[in-house]
């Protein structure tokens, strides 16, 4: 089975998140290409297509959502999962329906999770700098690695009881 890993990613947080889903899916025998969503022309030659991106104020980066809208067709033939990588100040379990939920449900996603991202407050350019002062949320880096190889774990295993089906 050929699968796609493909993140919308500013600062590579998220695409290193990304990273370690493929790397999973790679040990767990799957043949597995990571692509920056901006890069990515088709997704024909996939069977399932993991897509990630980096949260701002409930939005997806607009490559990764683009990726989503330019494909829809072509991606609801396929297993599609995705993730969320946020500040949990911004994107929390159970919050209403934001731009990754109604994609998701767009394009008939099998799972979309979310994890906590990572706030380098010195990266970020003015006009961020000024947003992050008005939510003020937690700065650092809370992404959880071990939680993302779990999902991904757990995504190897649908992703072969779909190829045995």
């Amino acid at each position: 089975m050929k699968v796609l890993v493909t993140t919308g990613s500013k600062y590579g947080s998220t695409r290193e998140v990304g990273d370690a889903i493929a790397g999973v899916l790679e040990e767990s025998g799957f043949e597995v290409d990571v692509q920056d969503a901006c890069d990515v022309l088709s997704v024909t030659y996939y069977d399932a297509v993991v897509v990630g991106s980096a949260v701002y104020g409930g939005l997806w980066r607009r490559d990764a959502s683009e990726l989503i809208r330019d494909h829809l067709v072509e991606l609801r033939r396929r297993e599609v999962y995705m993730f969320s990588c946020g500040m949990e100040t911004v994107v929390r379990p159970g919050q209403g329906l934001d731009e990754a939920d109604a994609l998701a449900r767009d394009v008939g996603a099998r799972k979309h999770q979310r994890f906590p991202g990572a706030l380098d407050y010195e990266r970020l350019n003015v006009g961020e700098k000024a947003i992050i002062r008005a939510l003020n949320p937690p700065r650092g880096d809370f992404r959880d690695f071990a939680a993302a190889r779990g999902w991904a774990g757990r995504l190897a295993t649908e992703l072969r009881a779909v190829a045995a089906v």
